[in-house]
């Protein structure tokens, strides 16, 4: 068949975007940071990538694809006979593994782009197309690689990010991250299409209990390189009660009080670089962070107050209450009054992940009280963490009664797409159940899944 379609004047940044999505969700992908060799695997049927110094030997050529004689870093051909794709990359020239990454999967962005097959110009090499409409291609093929290894429809839920976190969750350049960096933050460029909730659905559950441990074997697995050395701040683990913490200005762990870098001597430098080998292979603590809270001004000053309270759920509070009418929790982090968090007396820092610390302990007890609840028919359901995120959105309608009674509870699901919601207490049970029809709602906004039945239980264990 004739090809009909040319080759645009100018990229089409939405559709890269979208297709880099697709492409995401269609390989099922939950975490990061995603590998290029991952994805070729995924390809493997009609993918073939090849280092230079490689394909040197394997295909008898001084120069496979003429890589070195045009100075391009990858290249990819297709074989009119087989339909199948070949792609070298130097290896010879470029010996940073996160560039060779970037080109490996900017090849893999002109295959699923559809650049070598859906225009009626000739396949892309430089020869047989303009250099405008070359240079086209290549900024599709680059924008596919940063939508797809750095999505910004989840980046763009970050607060506060710093463009040496994003090189080290998603496993690229700090000049990639950059870019990126100044495209979402800078230049205020968020896209919205039809993929963009379904991938924050993929990875939310990653995002909020496995990002500070992506962080920190990222950190670690450069460890003892030079110039990667200013990481290390970013995101270190507590010697005492291994939590991992995020604040690089910390002296002490925010949630025991420990110093966080200590002095051991060591009698030598392979010693301590053993001794930090070992301490890095102890899993870390990601620590829940409390979903309701507001910023409070009082006389000038800023302070975190709680929207519900996480001892009784009561959400009925005066403009200027400071503690809860029912049960008297304090609804102020009274620590954001504090100039000087460290105390010589105790030796604790503290911020507000140290405020209610209760909160977390009740909800990590539902969790971990998984095992006696668990029907034998039973699997966890992975998306409800960002149902409930939704559900708890400004806009989501939902009433304050049913934002309370989600913030202690775990879901399961069946064979048959039944979902179960187990909360600790009678009274929240109750909310969800005469809410019954509102959960459904916004499950199917998660899934796109219709339900006519769903169970909530009481988790008379804890």
């Amino acid at each position: 068949m004739q090809r009909e379609k040319k080759i645009p004047d100018k990229p089409r940044f939405d559709y890269v975007t979208q297709t880099a999505y697709r492409f995401l969700l269609e390989c099922g992908y939950t975490r990061f940071p995603i590998s290029p060799y991952d994805v070729l695997d995924e390809l493997r049927d009609y993918v073939v990538c090849l280092p230079w110094s490689e394909a040197k030997k394997v295909l008898k050529s001084e120069d496979p694809f003429h890589l070195l004689q045009i100075g391009a870093e990858g290249r990819t051909i297709r074989m009119r006979g087989t339909g199948m794709y070949y792609i070298i990359y130097d290896d010879v020239r470029v010996n940073s593994p996160d560039r060779i990454s970037w080109t490996i999967m900017h090849e893999i962005g002109h295959i699923i782009l559809g650049h070598l097959v859906e225009f009626s110009e000739t396949s892309l090499n430089r020869g047989g197309i303009t250099s405008k409409q070359y240079g086209v291609l290549e900024v599709e093929a680059h924008y596919f690689v940063a939508e797809f290894l750095i999505p910004t429809a989840i980046l763009k839920y970050f607060k506060g990010i710093t463009v040496d976190e994003i090189a080290l969750l998603f496993g690229v350049s700090d000049e990639a991250a950059e870019k990126k960096y100044k495209r979402v933050f800078e230049n205020d460029y968020l896209p919205n299409g039809e993929y963009d909730r379904q991938v924050i659905r993929n990875f939310y559950k990653f995002l909020i209990t496995e990002t500070d441990d992506a962080i920190y074997r990222s950190i670690y697995r450069t460890w003892g390189i030079p110039w990667k050395a200013k990481y290390v701040s970013v995101c270190r683990k507590c010697p005492e009660c291994y939590s991992y913490i995020d604040d690089p200005k910390a002296r002490h762990c925010p949630y025991c009080g420990s110093v966080i870098e200590r002095s051991e001597m060591y009698n030598n430098m392979f010693e301590r670089m053993r001794a930090r080998s070992e301490f890095t292979k102890i899993p870390g603590t990601k620590h829940y962070g409390y979903p309701y809270s507001d910023v409070l001004i009082v006389n000038g000053m800023q302070h975190t107050k709680i929207t519900v309270c996480p001892v009784c759920l009561n959400h009925e509070f005066s403009g200027d209450a400071a503690h809860c009418r029912i049960c008297g929790t304090p609804l102020i982090n009274e620590t954001d009054r504090i100039e000087d968090c460290f105390s010589k007396e105790n030796g604790w820092e503290t911020n507000a992940n140290t405020w209610y610390p209760d909160f977390e302990k009740r909800f990590k007890r539902l969790i971990g009280y998984r095992g006696l609840l668990l029907n034998e028919d039973w699997v966890d359901y992975d998306y409800w963490e960002f149902t409930k995120f939704m559900m708890r959105g400004t806009r989501s309608g939902v009433s304050m009664d049913l934002h309370s009674a989600i913030l202690y509870s775990h879901a399961f699901a069946d064979d048959n797409d039944d979902v179960y919601i187990v909360t600790d207490t009678a009274m929240a049970a109750e909310v969800i159940r005469s809410e019954k029809e509102t959960v459904l709602s916004f499950l199917k906004k998660t899934d796109d899944i219709e339900r006519s039945r769903l169970e909530v239980l009481v988790a008379d264990d804890l």
